[in-house]
């Protein structure tokens, strides 16, 4: 409670005594008489909940076919953009100069003045390697457009790439401004494919040991439609700048501020206008209830049944059948309900069939029919049985860490359920409250006796915790001996954390194959950030992914290309990763290296690789067959003229390919992986031999694994069958232009496309994997 004193002075130290004497009365005096009185006087004021809990009448949400109600299909959309594709293929008059001239306009130089390309000269390409949280919403538009327009089945696949934690990207705050524009363009098809993030849907191999078979993990987490939601409930759905909000000045005057009830009864309004007039929202909103309530039900059954079995097995199964919703359904009353009162929506429709379930519902609303609105007692009544009945006895079952936290039952957590987020923002407190059971389960974790979560959690982030964690130690030195011992103490446990969830992040790397015949190229010049600024995760410069993502490569190829990479700035060099050594030792030795100001990736190929090769007379067939640059892509620039005239435009790449050629080498593929923000690319769609990356998860880099070729012909044959399966026969990409055909079973041929991969062949494998085949597009 903040004081209100008649009269306040400054609180700075008075020189002149009869001032301070003043002020010491007038400090006393609100001590003492002013603020009792206040506390008393709020103490009469009747407190009353500002949040209105009430919606208006919403008979759709009782309608299975709601979406076809509030948004009815307008025609067969495939049949226009079918007809659209035609009208461009149509003959067009073309001049040669024209052409060439036309050429020169996606031809651009980078920071560092070195040779690039505006555009892939792919609209698919695009869409998919250029999109960024902080472009505007013009500019995701015109990425998005052109390759909706080109096609739509694949666009929609790369919005949803975009959030993939375990498929894709993994990047939440991107996926939300592309599902913004598809919910702004293609309504239908945006609502509708929503339960795609939240459905099992990634596959996964049997656990290693037992060989159990766990449920397959889902591209998103339930926590995303409540932020959808939200943010189309406050007209933030979209923008580029809702990311920071609350991080402005803090308000200090508050004449004329809204009281909080006013903003409440506001916001309500709001609301229900909403609700009654946007029908594009209102299926929005039906749609993220329906999902939770549905599933909080099967979860219900569920938990019903873990109560009433004693088979230690056969409860462990109904435990992993259990979906997180129940964690993530929105508390009555917390932030997601206030701006939405999405919870009253929930508990409406459970309450509507229960007749397909054992709770007993209050007997005050036995006879109400969901034919009028609910009134405030009724809507307070059944938000608080939602609360005491499903969300309280499922967050129970599910073992969820927090409330248990918030109430002090630290010796109930299961620490092998606890999420990667939490175990790694919380373990201080575990070893704080729980010291003795928390180091007894990281002595497990390390004796692979049990497992810790890690898997979620983008390797960047694993590694700047280690770098903090060991920093946190060595300042432990300067401190006296009881501070330094609990210093050390700590420091080592919360290293054993990062440490063990890095470990399990590589192990879900390798479930998906080997990486044989690579190694990664790490850039570490000064345009990547400095390596000492590792205390703002959220914000992460470039350098610390460019690590992460090059020891995360080391770690899951194939031996002899494992365990070391190449740095470049000014002068290359190789960093073998010891084996004697911890993940912290090696990230230490590493920051110790030569770190510079220039990014000569020229010098990488022309100053290291081919003269070693040549001085160690290297065949051909011995070479390394496959490079990743993890970088800004600000290289600097290659050894030819930048003032030569516009009839060539030779990259780094084409300068390289040219010094490889004239050494009597093959070309390695070379995989550009961009960890910047400038809005520039390397190469173009058809060049044979590269691949484009964009981004920091670990689980992009799938779709290089499990390349090896099979002894046996028959499974080669086998998965490639299965790979390209899309209806009725194969999907083969064509890699000189990068198109689509279909082909008889039994005919895809993956020699080929190994040999002469291109940028659109691998964003293709990327997209064409069996868990996005869920995605409908509807309008």
């Amino acid at each position: 409670m903040h004081s209100s004193p008649i009269v306040k002075l400054s609180v700075q130290r008075f020189k002149n005594p009869y001032l301070a004497r003043v002020n010491r009365y007038f400090n006393r005096l609100n001590t003492t008489v002013l603020n009792p009185y206040i506390k008393k006087l709020v103490k009469m004021v009747p407190k009353t909940p500002s949040q209105i809990v009430t919606l208006p009448h919403l008979p759709e949400l009782y309608n299975p076919s709601f979406l076809d109600v509030l948004l009815p299909s307008t025609g067969n959309f495939k049949d226009s953009a079918a007809a659209g594709a035609q009208d461009a293929s149509a003959a067009v008059p073309t001049n040669p100069m024209m052409q060439a001239l036309a050429a020169t306009t996606n031809r651009v130089y980078n920071e560092k003045g070195a040779r690039a390309f505006r555009s892939t000269d792919d609209s698919l390409l695009d869409a998919f390697h250029r999109p960024q949280a902080h472009q505007t919403a013009e500019q995701l538009d015109g990425l998005f457009a052109p390759a909706w327009e080109t096609d739509p089945q694949l666009t929609l696949r790369i919005i949803f790439y975009l959030r993939s934690i375990h498929e894709g990207k993994s990047d939440r705050k991107l996926f939300y401004r592309a599902w913004a524009w598809l919910y702004a363009n293609h309504p239908r098809t945006a609502i509708h494919n929503l339960k795609q993030l939240v459905e099992p849907k990634c596959p996964r191999k049997p656990r290693q040991g037992d060989g159990k078979q766990l449920p397959n993990p889902s591209h998103g987490y339930w926590k995303d439609l409540l932020n959808i939601l939200c943010l189309a409930s406050t007209d933030k759905l979209g923008k580029e700048d809702y990311f920071n909000l609350g991080s402005g000045t803090r308000i200090t005057n508050f004449y004329g501020i809204p009281s909080r009830g006013q903003r409440a009864a506001k916001g309500h309004k709001t609301l229900c206008e909403r609700l009654s007039d946007d029908a594009k929202y209102r299926a929005l909103y039906i749609t993220v209830a329906r999902l939770f309530a549905e599933q909080l039900a099967q979860d219900t059954k569920l938990m019903e049944e873990l109560e009433s079995t004693t088979d230690a097995e056969e409860r462990i199964n109904l435990q992993w059948q259990m979906s997180l919703a129940g964690k993530w359904a929105p508390s009555p009353g917390c932030a997601h309900d206030r701006l939405t009162n999405i919870s009253t929506a929930i508990i409406q429709l459970l309450h509507s069939n229960r007749d397909s379930h054992s709770i007993d519902y209050p007997s005050t609303l036995a006879e109400f029919d969901h034919t009028t609105p609910l009134s405030a007692g009724q809507a307070e009544i059944l938000r608080s049985f939602f609360r005491r009945w499903y969300l309280t006895p499922l967050r129970a079952a599910l073992k969820v860490p927090e409330p248990l936290m918030a109430t002090g039952r630290w010796s109930q957590i299961a620490y092998n359920r606890v999420s990667s987020v939490c175990m790694q923002n919380c373990n201080h407190l575990f070893f704080k409250h729980d010291e003795k059971r928390f180091t007894e389960y990281m002595l497990a974790v390390e004796d692979r006796k049990t497992t810790i979560s890690g898997a979620t959690l983008l390797p960047h982030e694993i590694v700047m915790r280690v770098l903090k964690y060991s920093e946190k130690m060595r300042m432990a030195q300067r401190e006296s001996p009881s501070v330094r011992q609990f210093m050390e103490k700590l420091g080592k446990l919360q290293l054993d954390v990062a440490v063990a969830q890095w470990r399990t992040l590589v192990d879900r790397v390798r479930e998906s194959g080997t990486l044989d015949n690579a190694i990664a190229i790490c850039d570490v010049s000064g345009s990547m950030g400095d390596i000492s600024d590792y205390k703002d995760p959220k914000n992460p410069e470039p350098i610390f992914a460019a690590l992460a993502m090059s020891v995360l490569l080391a770690s899951v190829a194939k031996p002899p290309f494992n365990d070391g990479f190449i740095t470049f700035s000014a002068d290359p060099q190789f960093i073998r990763l010891s084996g004697d050594r911890g993940f912290g030792e090696n990230l230490r030795a590493m920051v110790a290296t030569s770190w510079g100001m220039n990014t000569d990736l020229q010098k990488v190929f022309t100053g290291l690789l081919l003269p070693l090769a040549k001085q160690n007379n290297v065949k051909k067939e011995d070479m390394i067959k496959r490079l990743f640059v993890f970088s800004d892509m600000q290289f600097d620039t290659a050894g030819h003229n930048v003032h030569s005239g516009a009839g060539s435009w030779d990259t780094n790449y084409d300068v390289i390919k040219q010094e490889y050629e004239a050494a009597g080498y093959d070309m390695p593929e070379i995989v550009y992986w961009d960890l910047g923000s400038c809005d520039t690319v390397e190469t173009q769609a058809d060049r044979k031999g590269v691949a484009m990356m964009k981004g920091f998860s670990a689980s992009m880099m799938k779709v290089f694994l499990g390349e090896q070729v099979e002894e046996e012909g028959e499974e080669e044959e086998e998965e490639e069958e299965e790979e390209g399966e899309e209806e009725e026969g194969v999907v083969v990409v064509d890699e000189k232009d990068g198109d689509v055909v279909m082909a008889e079973e039994g005919s895809v041929k993956a020699k080929k496309e190994k040999e002469e991969s291109t940028p659109v062949a691998i964003m293709r494998k990327a997209l064409m994997r069996k868990s996005f085949d869920g995605l409908v597009v509807l309008d």
